[in-house]
């Protein structure tokens, strides 16, 4: 048989900690491991973001194929966005949808409904 490729050296100690060697050394903190730390944050910070919304826009994707037709975005604005007005949701979906294919993707629905999904956020919990 073939030989086995060699298996590279295990990595130091400093090198798989996320820096905290370095930390307590009193070194700086390397740049790769900073930029884990914080697209690491930043990652779990927009799932959590999106958590109420994947659960809202799975209910309304019942063919499970991750778009949405125009009746069940209009639903998922409603959802949202309770007090948008019937002329603000006319403009929601020319902006989201210029070519009338009556389709909205997951990303078209969450650029469309950002601002409102911040301020769904923001909102006192009642």
């Amino acid at each position: 048989g073939g030989a086995r490729p060699r298996r590279s050296a295990p990595r130091s100690r400093r090198e798989s900690d996320g820096g905290a060697a370095a930390r307590r050394a009193g070194r700086p903190l390397p740049y790769k491991a900073l930029l884990q730390v914080l697209l690491g944050f930043q990652l779990d910070g927009h799932r959590q973001f999106l958590e109420h919304f994947v659960v809202l826009f799975r209910s309304l994707d019942t063919a499970g194929r991750g778009v949405l037709d125009e009746d069940a975005f209009r639903m998922l604005v409603r959802a949202i966005a309770p007090a948008k007005s019937e002329g603000a949701v006319e403009e929601l979906l020319l902006a989201t949808d210029p070519h009338d294919h009556k389709r909205f993707t997951f990303s078209d629905c969450v650029v469309a409904l950002s601002q409102d999904l911040v301020a769904l956020l923001a909102a006192p919990s009642l």
